[in-house]
């Protein structure tokens, strides 16, 4: 387990803190036209924190609370806050980390990434639909958010 403060002030100060600057340079402005939203990104590591990264877990899980809280405060005034946990996404820094368990697994360096996928996710996540997320699935979950079609959707994960 990380025990060095600076990893855990630094997690911190970037997961909660930017998204608390962020939110309270808005709230103003959402407050006087009696509308707003707020959508922060998390993580699944806020819910079920990895064993060997405590610190980001925490980080993750206190942007929540953060969010929650903050949903309660200003729900009167027609602003929602909310909280997106995306699970596992598929980034290129993803499909490297899966195409290297792949490999020493016997999978052929260049094989098409559904067959990577396949081969490592079962191992790698707890990821029920059996593929993970897109950036594009994860957008449209904060553009809906973002919609005045969510006006009652608020302190949500």
């Amino acid at each position: 387990m990380t025990t060095r403060s600076l990893t855990w002030t630094d997690g911190y100060e970037r997961n909660v803190v930017a998204a608390l600057r962020v939110t309270s340079r808005v709230l103003p402005a959402m407050r006087a036209a009696r509308w707003g939203r707020v959508v922060n990104i998390s993580s699944l590591a806020g819910m079920m924190p990895p064993a060997r990264r405590p610190d980001y877990g925490a980080a993750k899980a206190a942007m929540l609370a953060m969010t929650a809280s903050l949903a309660k405060a200003v729900a009167a005034r027609g602003i929602t806050a909310n909280t997106v946990y995306p699970g596992t996404i598929h980034s290129v820094s993803l499909e490297a980390a899966f195409r290297k368990v792949a490999v020493r697994r016997g999978t052929a360096q260049d094989a098409p990434w559904p067959e990577v996928e396949q081969g490592v996710l079962p191992h790698f996540a707890v990821v029920p639909v059996g593929q993970v997320g897109t950036l594009e699935e994860i957008a449209d979950a904060v553009a809906f958010l973002v919609s005045p079609r969510a006006a009652y959707i608020t302190a949500q994960t």
